[in-house]
């Protein structure tokens, strides 16, 4: 029993991460038992991910999904998005190879997707490159609208605010939510290298003239009735990037 679920059922989240930069380095095979050794023994040198994965079994029973020989990542999202489904979890959680964040901000992201309401919840990060102007952030993962919302507060204070879209970094999505999205793209079926028919979740298409790349591409198909949001308590890293979520809703 996780300390958080005592006197309530303990979430199960089936977490995925793709790692192509593992497969490419030390081949499909040999990447793949590395990150299960890492995933058996984190320490400060294995992948953020992998350490973000390791705090996330602090808090929920882990169905773990890692991919080291994808090389495009609409169709390894679009599979591990079938993987989360058919193991029947509370929550899809995927986290990329270089993001990590909390286990406070890990248990937010659970808290707010908890329940039977269709939720998405995104943890903000630096986008890779991100100009800065002073040493103040300037550009992040998600999409806030420009007329400020109400925001949602958890039980401890957290924040949450409503938003259009973001990128797959640190991501939760719940079952039903899951449920909704996969109902709208029920004709986005494609048979996969293993003979498995899956739904192409984030299949990229131009809509108005914009090309909308695999996460543009989810967030187009997500039904009015899910709710997306921004979590802007707690902290999250990215490729060494530090970021105070409180910043983001400033």
């Amino acid at each position: 029993m996780h300390l958080h679920t005592i006197g309530r059922k303990p979430l199960t989240v089936c977490v995925t991460l793709p790692a192509y930069t593992v497969g490419k380095a030390l081949g499909v095979e040999e990447g793949m038992k590395e990150l299960q050794r890492q995933l058996r023994s984190p320490d400060p040198s294995s992948l953020p991910g992998i350490r973000t994965i390791h705090r996330l079994r602090t808090l929920a029973d882990l169905h773990v999904r890692v991919d080291t020989g994808g090389t495009q990542l609409p169709h390894v999202r679009s599979r591990h998005a079938g993987d989360a489904w058919e193991t029947g979890a509370d929550v899809w959680f995927s986290v990329d190879d270089d993001n990590e964040c909390t286990t406070q901000t890990l248990a937010n992201m659970l808290e707010a997707v908890r329940g039977d309401a269709p939720r998405i919840v995104l943890a903000p990060y630096i986008i890779r490159g991100a100009p800065t102007n002073g040493g103040r952030l300037i550009t992040v993962s998600v999409e806030l609208p420009t007329i400020i919302t109400t925001e949602r507060t958890l039980e401890n204070g957290a924040r949450l605010r409503p938003c259009k879209r973001g990128g797959f970094g640190l991501i939760a999505i719940n079952r039903p939510a899951l449920a909704l999205i996969r109902e709208r793209c029920k004709g986005y079926v494609y048979l996969d290298h293993d003979d498995v028919e899956r739904l192409a979740l984030f299949y990229a298409e131009i809509r108005d003239k914009v090309w909308l790349s695999d996460d543009f591409a989810f967030f187009a198909n997500v039904p009015p009735e899910v709710s997306i949001e921004a979590l802007l308590t707690g902290n999250t890293v990215h490729d060494g990037a530090t970021l105070d979520l409180a910043e983001v809703g400033s």
